[in-house]
């Protein structure tokens, strides 16, 4: 059996993975025989994986895999013809329209190798710098901020501290579920050590719900909160003065308005949206406690002020001088597995390689290194800017590697005509199906993660090789040789690399070159440059910097320990936010009455997807807890937006005409003001598209990530006159439907659909089929549903089957869609009824699989069982719920899933408990063994 070190495709937390295969040669043939689990010895996650990395070798049944280069009109390429195609083009626009007309898009899928390569030949060889990555959307109000103050992008902590951690701040970072192994670290330094754990965020998310304080501050307030909190430091005498004197600049330009800010805390506290009492308790946890860490995501980044806002809580760490010591500073949880190796080589386009920005010192001395008479001479165009240009018709020919701009970029709907208009689109990737695939003039298959080589760098600068461990299928290619490719045919030098190996010494020796020219920069891998082939194929999981070789394997490195900054002067910046902060002497209210007819928007993540689900999409068991793009929002606003819980709603930018739908869901842990809905969702899935149709393209002035969150748009009601599933055969081009969205089953798949218009319904429903009858329900809500079952047969065996309704079906779909093939007989159609009356149970573990349904009988059956040991009054819901869990193992293998089944518990336990006070005690004994949820049924 062979085994083989990688990493995890999804979020930054880098776990190690260990992959076992039976066979002799050094890549498997095909994934049928492989098996998978995390890597014990990784310093990132010690063998702990998330339902999704559990879960990574069926992303590899990909239902349609690009397997050699074709054009738009399907017409197959060799890769000759390919790459001198692209060459051609390139420069041929070029020549007409200038170097700055043509683009490069990458992505934090991409591998440091690739990435570096597409650097090269971008700002090195076609002097442009309008190369930029999806990083942009997530990561660069971070960069920005890190950039300001430390004069480096450079993150100086690592995973150690959370566990050293004497208090944990979890800022706009719904952790349990974005980063959940690193959350399981997090809780395991509460139960250790009583770490406490603050969670700052709108929504009581999962996270927030295992927090020991949760904020739920107002949408925007995050910079306020922090502001003020370095006014509170300043207010209470808890300033490291000899730090802040000797090591830091800036700090008179801050402390005046952090002051005026934090003089009245509650006022301050209505600003922010928490009351008094919370608000001092958080700036009493922090200023009390030498070891304290911040750590911010997407609910931070994703804003217009998102660079502001870092800067804010990078000055409260400054101001106590905890920057770089064990168990205390800020820290930023990166979203994308290499978003941080793409920073590294300079994948942003407002950097150059190696952490290096456009000073003609640095121009100079990457030219000389690359051997190309001069590099891009200023930043380039970043993401919103480029399809911006791309739109204008300033941008001609772009080539898209790895990501799906036409989903996850805002006002997807701009985008997606700004490609169609472009007069030449390259796009790399894996499947022909994401939506920006469909676009492009000339489609290459990339390798992807199980097949390629190379290397990535998580959250906190560790460096971990990815295997390829599946022999490529087709005719895929890495990224890299397709980009090397296209250079040799432009005839450009310095792209003949034999291996992924020889990219990363160059790209390592570049660093140390660097490093001896501006040797106040942290970033160096020296140490790595002269690997042999076998060295760099045996690398361990290694942090930089690695200035020597005696460095690598090197882990629980931190940066800045010394005090001394990659500034100009050594010294870190205080930096104050653009707009000055004004405090509220009166309370906002979170009345029905103020709320305008628009309503913010935050766009978020489901707990089992991964961007725009062409990984995830196809995986039965994650597609279970969400099926449908859903809109989430509290129940008090379904009246004043005459919405209905589990009908449609159409979602509307406020600036814009453009929208997209969703099914409405009610969540009370949202405020007033808010809606939320899941960023994942595309036309690959759903005829609705997904949530950027309705998110304008604002963005943040110095790092240009755009604004996803908390954005104004109008609800619209969606009546359909028809609604249900349908499974086996269906037309999923049939006429005049307003909802259609795929779900991968386990054996199949099954369409969700709906017609607004009554006429086209029920066309749809008089189709020709064998067999159509009605059924009467009464539904839990106590009203009668009227089901229309329609089943098509081919030698009496059952090929469709039809469930429509005027109200919303709720079935069983694994079960119901376990029917399709076999022999209609009375006993399937009697199984089929009382299907149709089981109604559904949803999952909600996703790595066992286990259901509402599965959560309450095992409840039951251990509230039964406490009763009958220890009599009504002595049953705890914690030993329920421990004991609920360790029966079903719901909860126990990856935890994201660990609020949700504590709240699904707490609601069975409750229905127990509805009949337990009936009970007389004298009847506990062995004789009681009676279902107490049926019973109260």
């Amino acid at each position: 059996m062979a085994e083989i070190q990688s990493s995890c495709a999804y979020c930054g937390v880098g776990c190690g993975l260990t992959i076992s295969h039976h066979s002799s040669q050094t890549l498997a043939e095909s994934n049928l025989s492989l098996t998978l689990k995390g890597d014990s010895s990784h310093p990132a996650n010690f063998g702990r994986l998330c339902a999704k990395g559990e879960k990574l070798l069926l992303s590899l049944n990909q239902p349609n895999t690009l397997r050699y280069p074709k054009l738009r009109s399907g017409k197959p390429l060799e890769w000759d013809v390919a790459t001198r195609l692209i060459a051609d083009k390139f420069q041929q626009t070029i020549a007409q329209h200038g170097p700055n007309s043509v683009a490069l898009y990458l992505s934090g899928q991409l591998l440091t190798e690739d990435y570096y390569v597409a650097n090269k030949f971008a700002k090195g060889y076609l002097k442009t710098a309008n190369v930029d990555t999806n990083s942009r959307l997530c990561m660069s109000s971070a960069v920005s901020a890190m950039q300001r103050a430390f004069g480096e992008d450079v993150v100086p902590g690592c995973y150690q501290d959370f566990e050293q951690a004497e208090v944990i701040v979890l800022i706009g970072a719904n952790t349990a579920w974005t980063h959940p192994v690193l959350f399981q670290r997090m809780l395991a330094a509460k139960q250790t050590h009583g770490c406490k754990l603050v969670v700052i965020d709108p929504i009581s998310t999962a996270t927030a719900k295992q927090a020991d304080l949760h904020l739920a501050v107002s949408p925007g307030a995050d910079l306020s909160l922090f502001v003020g909190l370095l006014g509170y430091l300043a207010d209470n005498q808890c300033l490291n003065d000899e730090y802040i004197k000797n090591h830091t600049e800036g700090f008179e330009t801050v402390i005046e308005h952090a002051q005026r800010v934090s003089g009245n805390l509650a006022a301050l506290a209505n600003t922010v949206g928490v009351s008094a009492v919370d608000l001092t308790a958080f700036y009493h946890l922090f200023s009390s406690h030498t070891k304290v860490v911040t750590a911010s995501c997407q609910g931070v980044n994703q804003s217009v002020i998102g660079t502001d806002t870092t800067n804010a809580i990078i000055n409260c760490h400054l101001a106590l001088g905890q920057i770089g010591q064990a168990g205390a500073g800020f820290f930023s949880l990166t979203g994308q597995p290499n978003a941080m190796g793409g920073r590294e080589v300079g994948g942003l386009a407002t950097q150059l390689a190696s952490h290096m920005g456009f000073s003609e010192q640095e121009q100079a001395l990457l030219a000389d290194f690359w051997q190309c008479d001069h590099v891009a001479t200023k930043p380039g165009l970043a993401a919103v800017e480029m399809f911006d240009a791309l739109a204008k018709g300033n941008i001609k020919a772009i080539w898209i590697m790895g990501t799906n701009p036409v989903v996850s970029l805002p006002e997807s709907d701009k985008i997606a005509k700004a490609l169609a208009d472009c007069p030449f689109v390259v796009v790399s990737e894996v499947s022909p199906d994401s939506d920006t695939a469909k676009l492009a003039d000339v489609l290459l298959p990339a390798q992807g993660w199980s097949e390629k080589c190379g290397t990535v760098t998580n959250s906190e600068r560790c460096i971990t090789r990815q295997r390829g461990f599946i022999a490529a299928k087709g005719q895929a290619k890495p990224d890299w040789w397709a980009l090397s490719q296209v250079a040799i045919n432009m005839g450009f030098s310095g792209f003949e690399y034999q291996d992924n190996a020889a990219i990363f010494s160059e790209y390592a020796l570049l660093s140390q070159t660097v490093n001896h020219a501006f040797p106040h920069k942290r970033f160096n891998l020296g140490g790595l440059a002269g690997l042999t082939k076998a060295q760099y194929d045996t690398l361990p999981p290694t942090q930089w910097p690695v200035a020597t070789q005696q460095q690598i394997g090197q882990q629980h490195q931190r940066v800045f320990t010394d005090a001394q900054f990659s500034t100009p002067s050594g010294k870190a910046q205080f930096i104050a936010p653009a707009k000055k902060i004004e405090v509220l002497n009166h309370h906002q209210g979170d009345s029905l009455d103020q709320q305008p007819l628009t309503l913010l928007l935050n766009s978020g993540r489901s707990r089992d997807q991964w961007h725009t689900m062409t990984r995830t999409g196809h995986i039965a068991s994650l597609r279970a807890n969400v099926p449908e793009p859903t809109l989430s929002l509290h129940s008090r606003l379904l009246k004043p937006f005459d919405l209905v819980a589990g009908e449609l709603a159409q979602i509307q930018s406020a600036t814009d005409t453009s929208f997209t739908l969703a099914r409405v869901t009610v969540d009370d842990d949202l405020p007033l003001s808010l809606a939320n809905m899941s960023m994942h969702w595309s036309e690959q899935f759903s005829l609705g598209k997904g949530v950027n149709q309705a998110i304008d393209n604002r963005f943040d002035p110095v790092s240009k990530q755009p604004g996803f969150k908390c954005q104004p748009v109008r609800l619209f009601p969606v009546k359909l006159a028809l609604q249900g599933v349908v499974f086996g055969d269906h037309d999923a081009q049939a006429q005049g439907l307003t909802w259609q969205v795929a779900q991968t089953l386990t054996t199949g798949i099954c369409y969700h659909l709906g017609f607004a218009d009554q006429q086209e319904g029920f066309a749809y429903q008089a189709s020709p089929f064998s067999l159509k009858w009605t059924v009467m329900l009464d539904a839990n809500t106590g009203k009668s549903q009227q089901l229309h079952i329609q089943c098509n047969t081919d030698k009496g065996r059952l090929i469709a089957l039809k469930v429509l309704s005027n109200q919303p079906v709720n079935i069983a779909l694994e079960t119901m869609n376990a029917l399709i093939g076999q022999t209609l007989t009375p006993k399937l159609l009697n199984q089929l009824h009382q299907q149709l009356k089981a109604g559904n149970s949803p999952v909600i573990c996703s790595c066992t699989g286990i259901t509402d349904a599965a959560i309450g009988d095992e409840v039951n059956r251990q509230f039964n069982q406490q009763v009958l040991l220890k009599g009504i009054k002595h049953v705890q819901f914690e030993q329920i719920l421990d004991a609920t869990q360790s029966s079903l193992g719901c909860g126990r293998k990856c935890g994201s899933c660990n609020s949700e089944v504590r709240q699904c518990a707490q609601k069975h336990w409750e229905e127990a408990l509805t009949f337990a006070p009936s009970i007389d005690e004298s009847e506990v004994g062995h004789e009681y063994a009676k279902p107490i949820k049926e019973d109260v049924a």
